[in-house]
């Protein structure tokens, strides 16, 4: 199952926006999200990717995920857990 795009909803990225992943194909997406880290703001993906939510506590642990080592294809070295993520 897909969800389709909204990626024209009007928002854009920036830090501690929460958006959906996606193929090529405009309404791929799936179960798979991201976050945006405080040192980036791709505006590269407005427009192309659904931003559907905003970070407004706890961005420090967004940031530690985001500066963790990576070895190949980008994959961190060590496992990251998340133990609980609330949304209101």
């Amino acid at each position: 199952m897909t969800i389709p795009s909204e990626a024209d909803n009007g928002l854009t990225h920036g830090p501690g926006t929460l958006a959906m992943a996606k193929t090529s194909d405009p309404d791929s997406a799936g179960s798979q999200f991201y976050i945006v880290p405080s040192d980036s703001t791709p505006s590269w993906l407005d427009g192309e990717h659904t931003v559907f939510g905003q970070v407004i506590s706890g961005q420090e642990h967004v940031n530690a995920i985001s500066d963790v080592d990576t070895g190949s294809s980008d994959v961190p070295i060590h496992d990251v857990i998340i133990e609980g993520a609330w949304v209101n």
